[in-house]
């Protein structure tokens, strides 16, 4: 293959350069993503049944070649049919990885009563993973692994991870500068503190509230003091950017309300988090998604967004779900 090599058509960084180490609701496996709202489905394989094995990339890069001819006969891959993802543009024609979803474990410290694994806690807490760190180190031994994309995780607390550390450090020394990590907050980690310190590293931490009792019916443990300190500690560790973001789900009954944010919003300022998130719980979504939009939740996202603006903070993501709400799909 002519090595820089464009070609214009539609298609999106995770059909071209990226994959996902899956372990949730549909097994272990290996695929292109972890996106799953797409009318197509999502859940493009590229291997099924996957436990860590010594990866043939030639097989791995031969099916993402199979699905990059897909997107350049003008037809969508299947489970990509009508992603928000998909966009036309000038795609390097090379076989090569800079976004990755690590998202082969469920196991978690906290026990959110939104989270999908709520379901069956005992399983998904017990459920065996595998070694990530020699598959990535493969990676950037074969020179397939390139900077200039997204690291992120899914699964459960990333921190539980043995290999975390190392898996990070592993990052953080070859230079990616766009890696984040969802935690509870629970465990502090000094290697996701010199990740912030160097800006290389978000830590995002969805706390939800800002009282320890809102935080024990929503998290179903008493550890908000130790949420709150660590994320202190984290921020205190900023030096180059704003690298710490704090984030809010709105679960209605239990923490829509303006007095809960307020004081969520004042915690933040105060301890210069300066970076704010606020989403929708999914389930409660994809239960009333067909019907008239529940003003009050609107309104609430609308109460942030002005809060946000007078208090100066230096950005507030409103994530996909919220904008969904919004625009009255």
């Amino acid at each position: 293959m002519e090595q820089g090599k464009r070609e214009k058509y539609i298609s999106c960084k995770w059909l071209e350069s990226g994959v996902c180490f899956d372990n949730g609701v549909y097994g272990s496996n290996v695929k292109l993503c972890c996106y799953m709202s797409a009318p197509g489905g999502g859940n493009t394989m590229i291997f099924e049944d996957y436990h860590g094995e010594k990866i043939d990339w030639d097989k791995f890069f031969a099916k993402k070649r199979e699905y990059r001819e897909i997107q350049k006969s003008g037809q969508t891959v299947e489970g990509c049919r009508g992603c928000v993802f998909l966009e036309e543009q000038n795609w390097l024609q090379e076989d090569y990885v800079d976004n990755i979803i690590f998202d082969h474990f469920t196991k978690c410290n906290c026990f959110c009563n939104y989270c999908y694994t709520q379901e069956d806690k005992k399983r998904y807490n017990s459920l065996k993973t595998y070694n990530i760190y020699p598959i990535i180190k493969e990676m950037f031994k074969r020179k397939i692994l390139r900077r200039g994309g997204a690291i992120g995780f899914g699964g459960g607390e990333p921190t539980l991870l043995p290999e975390f550390d190392k898996l990070i450090g592993l990052f953080l020394k070859n230079g990616f500068c766009d890696i984040r990590v969802p935690s509870s907050g629970i465990k502090y980690s000094r290697i996701i503190a010199k990740g912030i310190s160097t800006g290389q590293l978000t830590v995002v931490i969805s706390i939800d509230c800002s009282s320890r009792e809102t935080y024990k019916k929503i998290k179903q443990t008493d550890k908000f003091n130790e949420v709150c300190k660590n994320l202190k500690k984290y921020a205190k560790a900023q030096t180059r950017s704003y690298n710490v973001i704090s984030k809010y789900i709105i679960i209605p009954e239990i923490n829509d309300n303006k007095e809960e944010i307020d004081n969520w919003l004042k915690f933040n300022k105060e301890n210069n988090i300066n970076i704010v998130t606020i989403d929708i719980e999914n389930s409660w979504l994809n239960k009333y998604r067909h019907e008239k939009p529940d003003e009050r939740i609107i309104e609430l996202i609308e109460y942030v967004k002005e809060k946000t603006r007078q208090m100066r903070f230096y950005r507030l993501e409103i994530c996909d779900r919220a904008k969904y709400l919004m625009q009255g799909h």
